[in-house]
């Protein structure tokens, strides 16, 4: 689901709960957190797995966003190393003894980048200190913060991280295809990769992946008439999830 405060789930907001609430046919539930208390943060993790809500716990440094890097959080916390280990340590702890008592293995991922400029990079010190405090992956976007989503993501520095690193590594950055995602894994030697804004109004982007990277031919995209469908199709869903259909259509936009 999208990046949720973990603040707002220990406090126990309705929405925010509603915002992590899967539909029952998911097969692997993962939630994606952001916070900069790891008290908090490791509260939020513990009554997510306690309520069976997740199999999987990723945690965001990689937001660019100036309302949640002016708080420290975001792409701006690896630079604080002690907070950045602290909150770490603290969400693999809980995700472990909390998926230990219900007899379940719920692993932690983090997603950063860089750094925050190219004088301030961060990424290999922070990876090797997640490493440490025992995340199954690390996931590099291979931009700085200031860059946010402009210019071209740096590919090579994924190939640096994945060399540093014993962990699996997935890239993120500049995949708009099915052959972008081939190139990225053929160039840097990453496990797997992250798909972010080229999916956005483009769901059947996941199909040209797995095709490409599965070495099939490459399949004509989806016709307009195939496209009206499907938003008409989110357009449903979106108003019996909300039940107020002007809310539902602003949202989906």
């Amino acid at each position: 689901c999208e990046m949720v405060t973990s603040r707002a789930l220990v406090e126990g907001n309705a929405e925010t709960w509603r915002m992590v609430t899967p539909d029952p046919t998911e097969r692997v539930r993962s939630v994606q957190l952001y916070g900069v208390d790891p008290r908090t943060m490791a509260r939020a993790t513990q009554m997510l797995v306690e309520r069976d809500l997740v199999d999987h716990v990723d945690l965001n440094f990689g937001c660019p966003v100036p309302k949640v890097t002016r708080k420290g959080g975001g792409a701006a916390l690896p630079w604080k190393r002690d907070l950045f280990a602290d909150l770490v340590g603290a969400v693999v702890g809980a995700a472990s003894r909390a998926g230990r008592a219900l007899g379940r293995d719920v692993p932690v991922t983090v997603k950063m980048r860089i750094g925050i400029d190219d004088d301030h990079e961060t990424f290999l010190d922070a990876a090797r200190l997640a490493q440490g405090a025992g995340v199954a992956a690390v996931a590099l976007h291979a931009r700085t913060q200031v860059q946010h989503y402009a210019g071209h993501a740096h590919w090579e520095r994924i190939a640096e991280l994945k060399d540093a690193l014993r962990i699996p590594v997935f890239g993120n950055g500049d995949v708009f295809s099915g052959e972008d995602a081939r190139a990225m894994m053929e160039c840097t030697g990453c496990d797997a990769v992250v798909v972010g804004r080229g999916c956005q109004g483009r769901p059947w982007l996941f199909r040209e992946v797995v095709r490409a990277l599965h070495g099939e031919p490459r399949v004509a995209g989806p016709t307009l008439g195939e496209v009206g469908e499907v938003i008409e199709r989110h357009a449903r869903w979106q108003v019996a999830v909300m039940g107020d259909e002007g809310r539902a259509l602003r949202e989906m936009r």
